[in-house]
């Protein structure tokens, strides 16, 4: 379960150009929800998942993830939390160009300890079959379109099988058709009791969602 009491993070904390980009928000997501969190650029919206993704630091408030007091923990501890529970989706896919699908898929097992025990090409075979991919595995990235490079970013996301997946606007340089797909790889990940949390502006994308979260000027509202 993920809960947020009265956060507020400030960039440039304590400087003449600080800027608070989320004012006092406090947030509970319960273990297997998928939620979207819908708001304009600049809203906060993706300073607050990477808040939740255990990503960024914030100056006030509390974060707890299923029970771990986030924000008391060392850099060493919350990296380790990340990679045991955290997958993550960015925005402009993340990938390395000139690497395969597969190798792409591998790179969070290079730093996890739960899976040295399996063989790392079976492991990103079996996601990237879940995801649609398996068939292109050692095709270097650059060849992709966007909707296969956003399935490569979720097989990535899942291959250490996290038990939350953020997303950040998965859907934003995809075309209806391929984004109407993505979302329901997520909608198939969350039903596999995976809790799934959307960022998006998108309001068709955000009715996906169990619950939309609206962000605005560093505010939060439930809609």
């Amino acid at each position: 379960m993920i809960e947020i009491k009265n956060v507020t993070k400030t960039y440039n904390y304590k400087k003449t150009n600080a800027f608070t980009a989320l004012h006092n928000v406090s947030l509970k997501i319960e273990s297997g929800e998928m939620i979207s969190i819908i708001g304009k650029s600049g809203a906060g919206k993706s300073t607050l998942l990477h808040i939740m993704a255990c990503i960024d630091k914030f100056e006030e408030g509390t974060y707890m993830l299923d029970g771990i007091e986030v924000d008391k923990l060392s850099d060493k501890e919350i990296s380790d939390v990340r990679n045991k529970k955290i997958g993550i989706v960015m925005q402009d896919f993340a990938l390395i160009d000139d690497y395969s699908v597969i190798d792409n898929v591998k790179i969070p097992l290079a730093f996890s300890k739960k899976k040295k025990s399996e063989d790392p090409d079976e492991l990103a075979l079996s996601v990237l079959e879940k995801v649609g991919m398996k068939e292109l595995y050692k095709k270097p990235v650059s060849k992709l379109s966007g909707g296969q490079k956003q399935r490569v970013a979720i097989a990535r996301a899942i291959v250490n099988d996290p038990e939350y997946i953020f997303a950040d606007e998965p859907t934003g340089a995809l075309d209806s058709k391929t984004a109407a797909e993505i979302m329901g790889l997520f909608k198939a990940l969350n039903k596999s009791g995976k809790t799934v949390i959307i960022i998006t502006h998108d309001k068709n994308v955000a009715k996906t969602g169990d619950r939309i979260i609206h962000i605005f000027d560093g505010n939060l509202k439930e809609l």
